[in-house]
């Protein structure tokens, strides 16, 4: 009689811990795909504000110590230089560029996502439009429950 109830509660232990592993990875699952779909919104918005000139809701975006590395042109990091730097960027250009999705890689409260664009942009100084495909590297971080830019790169695509 006394091995019957170790061995009762064994099996009561091991089928708790096994229901309890299934529904830790099945949360995680769900927290992964919810992840994702913010992460898009938030890059989706960053080509709305792309798309409109708005320097202001492109800053939300980013991490407080984010940073943005343009092709050929100088790094910026934090809030105030990515203003700068999006500034000379929409005095410059007009974007009309749509965003796809490659990648999307989250590893806790990181995520790297890659991307590729496609569309036209106007040289405003030369009043010409040209076609832009280019590729990016987004590095979110997830800041008190909202993804934000915190690295993001590009370079044109052949």
């Amino acid at each position: 009689m006394t091995l019957k109830r170790p061995m009762k509660y064994l099996t009561n232990l091991l089928i708790t811990t096994i229901a309890t592993l299934t529904l830790v990875n099945f949360a995680n699952a769900g927290s992964n795909a919810l992840c994702e779909s913010d992460i898009k919104a938030v890059i989706k918005s960053y080509e709305k504000a792309l798309n409109g000139s708005d320097i202001k809701e492109v800053v939300k975006l980013y991490a407080q110590d984010g940073v943005f590395m343009p092709s050929t042109k100088p790094t910026s990091t934090g809030h105030t230089q990515v203003a700068s730097a999006y500034q000379y960027v929409f005095k410059a250009l007009d974007l009309n560029v749509t965003f796809h999705f490659d990648e999307i890689v989250r590893k806790g409260d990181l995520a790297f996502v890659r991307t590729s664009s496609d569309g036209k942009i106007k040289l405003l100084q030369k009043n010409k439009t040209i076609e832009n495909h280019s590729r990016e590297l987004f590095i979110m971080k997830r800041i008190k429950g909202n993804w934000k830019i915190y690295r993001y790169m590009f370079n044109e695509s052949g």
